[in-house]
């Protein structure tokens, strides 16, 4: 008789990954509707009698329950070897890591222009406020993050706004609903573009919609390219890492760099060069190794 233990264990779901993705789906719009059907609660609410560590503490927690833990349990019920599905076990190549920071550096070069697009997109006056109530919170949220002082909280914040994000978002995003959607076989475009709409959504960021699209588009893309969670999630911490450093670098007068308005128009032109460029040779690099998952 032969030995069970000796089969590949199998995923409960493994030959069903549209009910997979419409499992991991529903949640994510289920929050998106709760959210815009509901009173937008103000940022002072948020805020009020909170200290830097329960506010962080209390962002991590979320992060885990909403992203980390459900993108494990539907990995596991799916696929059963979860590292390997969610493509966390080989080490990233370093030329894709250097590829994949220049082209978020130079991107952040031109991305307000897409804000500047945004704006343009017209709004019935009730979504309007809505949209305006929701920036309103995440702005203040943000600035309560980034009013640190010191090194200790310099690293809390940093734990908080880049490391989590970029670990819970990438393995949901991309190591969860990329990986599902390959496995639909509809193609690269619609993979990427339908795990970018889901992306943005869950930001609840209606006026940085395009330069979320753009930049789940982008994540989505270097994923899908090297089948490696590590060089999207190093990506990702790079982006929302270089806000607090260059925040920390104001404070000490390190640097004097305007965080919120547009660069100027020779740096972009620049940017939008060395993007494309980079873009070229790494999807020429990579041509070979952008296999479906096993």
């Amino acid at each position: 008789m032969e030995n069970d233990s000796s089969k590949p264990q199998k995923g409960t779901l493994e030959h069903r990954p549209l009910l997979i993705f419409v499992w991991a789906v529903l949640p994510i719009i289920a929050i998106f509707g709760v959210t815009i059907m509901s009173p937008t609660a103000s940022s002072t609410e948020l805020i009020a009698n909170q200290s830097l560590i329960g506010l962080s503490l209390a962002q991590l927690i979320s992060v885990l329950i909403m992203l980390v833990i459900p993108a494990l349990l539907i990995a596991y019920i799916y696929k059963r070897k979860v590292l390997n599905f969610l493509n966390l076990l080989k080490a990233p190549d370093p030329i894709h890591l250097l590829l994949g920071a220049i082209l978020i550096l130079s991107s952040n070069f031109f991305l307000n222009y897409l804000m500047d697009l945004n704006a343009m997109i017209p709004l019935s006056e009730a979504l309007t406020n809505k949209f305006e109530g929701l920036q309103e919170a995440t702005t203040e949220t943000q600035a309560f993050f980034l009013n640190f002082s010191g090194v200790t909280e310099f690293l809390i914040v940093f734990l908080t706004m880049a490391v989590a994000p970029a670990l819970a978002e990438e393995m949901y995003f991309r190591g969860l609903l990329v990986g599902v959607l390959s496995d639909l076989k509809i193609g690269a475009f619609h993979v990427i573009f339908i795990s970018s709409i889901l992306f943005a959504m869950m930001h609840f960021q209606f006026y940085y919609l395009l330069p979320l699209l753009f930049m789940g588009a982008l994540l989505g893309y270097v994923y899908y390219r090297t089948r490696n969670l590590w060089v999207s999630v190093f990506m990702h911490l790079l982006n929302n890492g270089l806000i607090v450093a260059l925040t920390l670098s104001n404070k000490v007068e390190l640097t004097q760099i305007d965080l919120e308005g547009n660069p100027p128009i020779y740096l972009s032109i620049i940017g939008i060069i060395a993007f494309i460029g980079t873009l070229y040779y790494f999807h020429k690099r990579t041509e070979e190794t952008s296999l479906p998952n096993s």
